[in-house]
This record gives C-alpha cells, sequence and structure tokens, in this order.
C-alpha cells in the first residue's frame, strides 16, 4: 500500500495551497496534534483508490468544515453498510437452498390487489358492525360461517343462546337473508 501526504504549504494559510509531505512531517504532525485541544488541530481526509493492481491512500489537510463534512459522510456510509450485512440479496431467478426445480419466482405471487383486500376486509368490517346492531347471535353466526362451520353452527348457536335448533334454523334463513341483502346494495 502506497500513502500520499497532501499538507499545506503554510498551515495558517489554507489558500496557499497543497504540497506533498514527508514520512517525518507526518509522523510530526500527529504527534503535535495529540496534545492540541480539537480548534487548534490540522485534519486530514483520507480517500483511498487502486492504481494499477495497487492500493494507494491519499491524506489531505483541510479545513475544520470539511473535515467535519467528510467524518459525517463517512460516519454515515458505514452505518448503512453495517446495517446492509443484516440482509442478503436473493434473486428470484433461485430457489430455496437444496431445491433447484423450483424458484422463488413461482413462490411470490405476480400481483396482490391490496386495494380489493382492504375493501373486503372494510365492508366484513360494516357487516359485522350492521350484524351486531341487528340480533345479538348473528356475529357468532358469521364467525362460524367464515370458520367453515355452517353445518355446525345450528348446533353451537341453539346451545350458547340455550334455544331449539329448529329456531336456530330460522334464524340461519334469516342470517342468510340479510348478508345477501346487504352484498346486494354494496354493489
Amino acid at each position: 500500500m502506497k500513502s500520499t501526504i497532501l499538507i499545506y504549504k503554510n498551515p495558517d494559510m489554507p489558500e496557499s495551497g497543497l504540497r506533498v509531505a514527508s514520512r517525518e512531517e507526518w509522523t510530526q504532525i500527529l504527534k503535535a496534534n495529540r496534545g492540541l485541544p480539537r480548534d487548534s488541530r490540522r485534519f486530514f481526509i483520507c480517500d483511498s483508490f487502486e492504481d494499477c493492481g495497487i492500493i494507494d491512500r491519499i491524506f489531505i489537510e483541510t479545513s475544520k468544515t470539511e473535515y467535519d463534512r467528510w467524518h459525517a459522510q463517512q460516519v454515515e456510509a458505514n452505518r448503512k453498510r453495517k446495517a446492509g450485512n443484516q440482509y442478503i440479496n436473493v434473486s428470484l431467478e433461485t430457489g430455496p437452498e437444496g431445491n433447484e426445480e423450483v424458484s422463488y419466482n413461482m413462490l411470490v405471487a405476480d400481483s396482490i390487489d391490496i386495494e380489493t383486500e382492504i375493501q373486503e376486509r372494510m365492508e366484513l368490517e360494516q357487516l359485522k358492525a350492521l350484524l351486531t346492531n341487528w340480533r345479538p347471535w348473528a356475529t357468532d353466526m358469521m364467525n362460524l360461517y367464515i370458520a367453515g362451520m355452517k353445518k355446525e353452527a345450528t348446533y353451537i348457536i341453539s346451545e350458547k343462546y340455550g334455544t331449539s335448533i329448529r329456531t336456530v334454523q330460522r334464524w340461519k334463513e334469516q342470517f342468510d337473508a340479510f348478508v345477501k341483502q346487504f352484498f346486494l346494495q354494496q354493489k
């Protein structure tokens, strides 16, 4: 690795330009900086690049303001790099490890209509509110229907509300008509 150090020709006059410093000058500047308060120190920004297969580092003397701006950018870049290490990039063309026949492209849905999903959920919430105001047993009936327990609903509702099975069968007819009417009004 090759290092180049550029310092002000006159440290008191930054506008005087830059010059290449020797290793000894660089060492003296670093030693002097250690004992100085921050406002009196000399500031350097660092950059690395590859030149003909060799990594070169360059240290450039700059103002405190410029150094603070550069340092803030370095800290932000380092934070983003560390955060990025928490995640991996996966190609949709590959599949789960050990499975070459299936790709993630096949597993992930092409399109999800979020608008329709939200609209359906809102309609169900609206229906639930109407059912709650309509009959005390209606929301229980809806929950059982949604759970795929339409046949079992008769016995469950009968036991919960202490009524006969025939009464609950009539309730189911009323419930079906109410729900059909609700969805017809929605369209």
